[in-house]
C-alpha cells in the first residue's frame, strides 16, 4: 500500500486549492494525489492511447511541466494509477479472510471481493483487466503479480483447510480466475441478476469443487 492510494470515490483537491502553506511533503503529496485523480478520469474516458498529458494536466489544474515534475511519462502515471487499483483489489482479498470463519464463508468473502471490486469502480476494473498496453511488459508484470498475490492469499487458507500446497496453489488460482471471471461476465451483461445471487452461482461451483478436496 502505497502513501498515495486511495478509493477514488470522492474529488481531489484542484492543484491551485492546495494550502500553500502546508509543509513541502504534504504539498507535494496532495499535488501527486491530484494528478492520480485527473488521470483516472482521463484514462478511463479515453484509454491510455487517447488520453493525453495535456488534457491530464488541464484537469488537474496544473501546467505540464509541473505534471512532468511528478511522473516523468504518460506511462508512468499510467502505472501508478494501475498500482492504486491492484492494490484495492489484493487488499479485498486480505480482508475477506482476515477474519474468523468457516472455510466456505471465506470462499463466499473472497468471491464477493471480487465481484465488489467490478461493481463499485468499473472504470477501475478496465484498467486492471481490459488494459489498452497489455503489450507493455511492466503492465503485464503488476497485474500479474497482484493475480498472483490474491492466489497466495486462498492458498494458505487452502492449505489450513488440510490441503498440500501443490494443489492448493493450483486449485487457489482456479478460484481467483473464476471468481474474477464471472464478475466481469455479471457486470458485462449488465447486472442482470442481483450481486447476492450471481454470487451464490460463482460460490457454489467454487466451493462444491473444493469441499472435496479439502477439510471442513
Amino acid at each position: 500500500m502505497t502513501v498515495l492510494d486511495t478509493d477514488f470515490l470522492g474529488a481531489a483537491t484542484p492543484a491551485d486549492e492546495i494550502d500553500p502553506t502546508a509543509d513541502l511533503g504534504t504539498a507535494r503529496t496532495q499535488r501527486r494525489l491530484t494528478a492520480l485523480y485527473a488521470a483516472r478520469d482521463v484514462f478511463v474516458a479515453h484509454g491510455y492511447h487517447g488520453a493525453s498529458m495535456e488534457e491530464i494536466s488541464t484537469r488537474a489544474g496544473m501546467s505540464k511541466p509541473v505534471l512532468y515534475t511528478h511522473y516523468a511519462s504518460k506511462l508512468d502515471l499510467y502505472l501508478a494509477v494501475l498500482q492504486v487499483y491492484l492494490d484495492r483489489m489484493v487488499d479485498g482479498i486480505r480482508d475477506a479472510l482476515a477474519v474468523t470463519a468457516s472455510h466456505e464463508q471465506k470462499v463466499r468473502r473472497a468471491v464477493l471481493a471480487y465481484f465488489d471490486f467490478v461493481d463499485e469502480d468499473a472504470g477501475g476494473h478496465t484498467l486492471v483487466f481490459e488494459s489498452a498496453v497489455p503489450s507493455e511488459p511492466c503492465v503485464r508484470w503488476r497485474v500479474r503479480n497482484a493475480m498472483g498475490e490474491c492466489a497466495v492469499l486462498v492458498s494458505a487458507e487452502l492449505r489450513a483447510a488440510g490441503m498440500d500446497g501443490i494443489r492448493a496453489y493450483a486449485c487457489a488460482f482456479g478460484l481467483v480466475g473464476a471468481s474474477h471471471s464471472a464478475a466481469r461476465h455479471w457486470l458485462d451483461a449488465g447486472r442482470p441478476i442481483p450481486k447476492s445471487e450471481a454470487v451464490d452461482v460463482a460460490v457454489a461451483l467454487c466451493w462444491n469443487g473444493l469441499s472435496g478436496t479439502t477439510k471442513r
